[in-house]
């Protein structure tokens, strides 16, 4: 990161010593002509532009999805086009992030007109602040407040005036300043994702109950261990409980919830917990020792298979999806129902879910993924018409529009429809908003190869209560809906709130905030991940070894990065 900043700030002070080379002011503007001067009315220069007959034409640079066929010739484009009165050209970065980063840090460095828009995923808060001020990506703060008429209906019919405010404070940069377009995409059911799924036909064969509390299931684990709960005469060849190093397979991360609050942040690494606006590390924490205590106890007996912290999804797979007249060897799994048990595969409904787990001291929580905005598709100071850029972005967050950006055509791909949403067990204002897969003769779009699409969500708005409005229709065969409704959307409802009321999760860390604590959080968040796994596996003794591991924490800074992230959150909450 240091290396690209100094390209950034050194390729700037170039260009602006170069006429003609630049996009930007030397104020940072953004344009030949000041962006703060040049805002007008969206729908006013539609209105001009269609009584002068003319398409304003928008070059968009994205990196090219593999599924997409043509991008010329394609449904979505021309529909974009119609709807926002433009005419669309591209330009494609390469298709890995890290390599269209390059690209495009490359065209800043070497002077080259960019894109009107560029869709750049991946960017951090301080390239985007960079770029921002540097005038490579103009503000669209005024656009935001003015002219945003698709973007704030969708967001206060779909959203919450929480998650609106939280979208919109997180998209400002250090300076105040909203240089990306902000979007709201969010599927609910994503939000908590970390299932457990225990044998309910081996609970049955012992005569026991799904477990509720950390105490029951040691029992459980114990009976299955030790008592032939597959029934097949053999004692000895049951697992009691797994998971795997894949995604949501960390049985680590589940147990240890129900001791304190712990979860994991991408721009936190392990998330800091907050109370009253203070923040704290949960891993160096008594309640966290205590949780360490109860993995390394399940190990030590047999009863969580030390397997968990070294295989892969595919590994529990292939135990899961045995034919089904082999014996079932595992009595409780983490990871997410979906994948693990596959399709058509009978042995799923042995199974029932656990929502949770209260720890001895009534502890219970479980891990939340943080609905918030993403922050990846910019105007660019080589935009000549600016207005037409931010038009044809607020037109893409109406809500016609962004159900067809994901799901493909209106009334072939999807329509509206009216009933129970699937995800109404999270509360009562989840209303089924349109469905899919009634056509039984039409393919699904996002995962084939086809031009109907862009297969990504790059420009609209997909909010909790818009994306989680699919209607709940019949499943492809029994397997399917047992292990979607019984597994999936029985359980996570009840997961879906079990989350502090304060979550630090995102917080916008300036450059030097940045450079002072980037080294830290990378060594603090492996240190973390590696101790978990030896105090689990008595590699580290979490009676003798705790304090060790305590110092090493502070040695690697710690209590700088503590200090660093209150300041940040504090300046972020205002």
């Amino acid at each position: 990161m240091k290396k690209f900043l100094s390209l950034v700030l050194s390729s700037a002070l170039l260009i602006s010593a170069m006429a003609g080379c630049g996009p930007s002011n030397a104020d940072g503007s953004g344009s030949a002509a000041s962006v703060e001067s040049a805002v007008s009315s969206v729908s006013g220069g539609a209105e001009e532009s269609a009584a002068a007959g003319e398409k304003p034409a928008l070059t968009i640079g994205l990196r090219p999805n593999p599924l997409t066929t043509d991008y010329e010739d394609n449904y979505l484009t021309d529909l974009m086009e119609e709807t926002a009165g433009v005419s669309l050209e591209f330009f494609f970065f390469p298709s890995e992030g890290a390599e269209a980063k390059q690209k495009f840090s490359m065209m800043v460095a070497g002077g080259e007109t960019l894109p009107d828009i560029v869709v750049l995923p991946g960017l951090s808060d301080v390239e985007r602040y960079n770029y921002g001020s540097g005038g490579y990506f103009i503000p669209l703060d005024e656009y935001m407040e003015n002219d945003a008429v698709n973007w704030n209906k969708t967001m206060d019919t779909w959203a919450t005036g929480q998650q609106k405010e939280s979208v919109l404070r997180d998209a400002r940069s250090f300076d105040g300043k909203i240089y990306a377009f902000p979007q709201f995409y969010c599927d609910p059911a994503d939000a908590s994702s970390l299932y457990m799924s225990i044998n309910k036909q081996w609970l049955d064969n012992l005569k026991l109950e799904v477990p509720a509390t950390t105490d029951e299931l040691y029992t459980v684990l114990k009976a299955f261990k030790e008592q032939d709960a597959n029934g097949n005469g053999d004692s000895k060849d049951e697992i009691p409980m797994m998971g795997h190093t894949g995604w949501q397979g960390s049985a680590a991360t589940f147990l240890l919830n129900s001791f304190t609050y712990f979860a994991y942040s991408g721009d936190f690494g392990y998330q800091l917990n907050a109370e009253n606006g203070r923040l704290s590390a949960p891993f160096v924490t008594e309640e966290f020792r205590e949780g360490l205590r109860f993995l390394r106890k399940l190990v030590e007996e047999g009863l969580l298979s030390d397997l968990s912290f070294s295989q892969t999804d595919a590994e529990v797979k292939s135990i899961l999806q045995a034919p089904e007249d082999q014996d079932s060897l595992v009595g409780v799994v983490v990871g997410h129902p979906s994948p693990l048990f596959g399709t058509g595969v009978p042995r799923v409904k042995e199974y029932v879910g656990i929502p949770s787990l209260k720890g001895p001291d009534g502890v219970e929580w479980a891990p939340f993924s943080y609905q918030s905005g993403t922050y990846q598709v910019f105007i660019t100071g080589d935009c000549g018409n600016p207005d037409a850029a931010f038009r044809f972005l607020d037109a893409m967050s109406e809500t016609e529009m962004s159900l067809t950006m994901r799901f493909g055509k209106k009334d072939v791909n999807w329509r509206y429809a009216e009933g129970e949403s699937r995800y109404s067990g999270i509360g009562e204002e989840y209303k089924a908003v349109y469905e899919q897969g009634f056509d039984p003769e039409e393919t699904v779009p996002w995962t084939t190869e086809n031009a109907v699409i862009w297969h990504d969500n790059v420009f609209n708005s997909l909010p909790p209560l818009l994306m989680g409005g699919a209607l709940a229709v019949p499943y492809a065969d029994e397997y399917q809906e047992y292990k979607l409704t019984e597994l999936c959307y029985n359980v996570f409802p009840r997961r879906y709130n079990l989350h502090p009321e304060e979550m630090p999760v995102k917080v916008t860390f300036n450059e030097e905030e940045t450079d002072r604590i980037h080294d830290i959080l990378s060594s603090v968040q492996t240190y973390v991940d590696e101790s978990i796994t030896r105090f689990a596996l008595g590699d580290l003794d979490v009676e003798t070894g705790w304090e060790a591991y305590l110092a090493e924490l502070d040695t690697m800074g710690l209590a700088e990065y503590l200090e660093t992230s209150q300041a940040a959150y504090d300046r972020a909450m205002g």
